[in-house]
């Protein structure tokens, strides 16, 4: 098998809610899928997403892969490229074009290749993975929050993250003491605050949320993303909840996180094989990892191939839309499509519906 031709969809999708948290607000997505073609008929695809402005325009972006992602693609072997281990260096740092989608539909085709679910590829032997729902609730009113809530524990899901980070503590607390009422008390309940605090902040948030009785799983993103010094403060200090982080930094981040004994739970997402490297080092240290958001749900092939795996997040986005069938979610599990390569085939006629040149 060698891939021959690509195509490119430029697409504009409406949220169904507006969704964000203590630093940003988002209601719309912007998606470049992604489908690269093999001589023998067969179709990867991917995804990328720009999150907060306009992708540019499809003609734009095919030039601008065609000069620079496709010369490294064109004749290449799926399953040989996708395995390829590469060391940027200087310019080449960061200058890959469609890096992720790119990525992403070279292991469809490589599990494709071999006739295997992607996450049997990877490994893996069970395709159910435990899930979250997570809210990205900052900007919903408390009915809007309570239905959202109510939407989840409809898939059955044991643990449910919130936002947190508001200027007045109590908006927190309130929101902490609408989950007890809407889900109960046996649920885990994660808090996102992305990096809306100071080390010192952070540990006084804590420490007032465990004086009104609330239990924390994890604490996601307390602190802004590079301070490694500050996430090792927390870890020490804390010790009524983990701390989860990770999610913002790269392969050589989060490796200095792991080096600074700054995290309990590693968050990793984005290039599948990054992230497997990621998953192995947090490994040696014995930190287990958490998937966050992944485009149309594909982390669960990478969750379900992971030995310490605590939770798959899941937001219910509408990049689902894209999907004939999208990942299945029932009784608190994401389960990974036993279908060859990731399992995902477009929606034709959703496709068009949202593709904007």
């Amino acid at each position: 098998m060698k891939i021959v031709d690509f195509q490119l969809h430029r697409c504009r999708i409406p949220l169904d809610r507006p969704i964000g948290d203590s630093q940003v607000l988002f209601t719309e997505h912007f998606m470049t899928v992604l489908e690269l073609k093999s001589d023998d008929g067969r179709s990867g695809v991917g995804f990328e997403l720009q999150q907060g402005m306009p992708i540019a325009s499809r003609d734009i972006l095919e030039a601008q892969y065609r000069y620079s992602g496709w010369p490294s693609v064109e004749g290449q072997s799926p399953l040989g490229m996708a395995m390829r281990i590469g060391r940027p260096r200087g310019g080449n740092v960061g200058a890959s074009v469609l890096g992720l989608a790119t990525e992403t539909a070279m292991w469809d085709l490589a599990a494709q290749q071999v006739e295997l679910p992607l996450y049997r590829l990877f490994g893996g032997v069970n395709p159910r993975v435990a899930a979250y729902g997570s809210t990205l609730d900052f900007h919903l009113d408390d009915e809007a929050f309570g239905s959202w809530m109510g939407h989840f524990s409809e898939f059955g899901m044991r643990g449910i993250k919130i936002k947190v980070g508001h200027p007045d503590v109590e908006w927190d607390l309130k929101r902490l003491s609408m989950v007890k009422e809407v889900l109960g008390e046996d649920i885990d309940i994660m808090v996102d605050a992305n990096e809306a605090w100071s080390p010192k902040e952070a540990i006084s948030r804590m420490k007032r949320y465990d004086d009104e009785g609330f239990e924390i799983f994890w604490i996601e993103d307390p602190i802004s993303r590079e301070d490694y010094s500050g996430y090792a403060m927390l870890s020490s200090e804390i010790s009524t909840s983990r701390v989860n982080t990770g999610e913002y930094l790269g392969f050589h981040g989060k490796r200095r996180l792991l080096e600074s004994r700054g995290v309990d739970v590693l968050n990793i997402h984005g290039e599948y094989q990054s992230s497997r490297a990621a998953a192995y080092l947090a490994g040696d240290y014995g930190i287990p990892v958490s998937l966050g958001n992944t485009l149309l749900e594909l982390g669960v092939h990478l969750a379900a191939s992971l030995p310490e795996c605590l939770y798959l997040e899941f937001s219910d986005l509408a990049w689902n839309r894209l999907a004939v069938e999208p990942i299945r979610f029932e009784d608190g599990y994401a389960i990974a499509p036993d279908r060859p390569g990731h399992g995902i085939v477009l929606d034709r006629d959703a496709l068009e519906e949202y593709s904007q040149p």
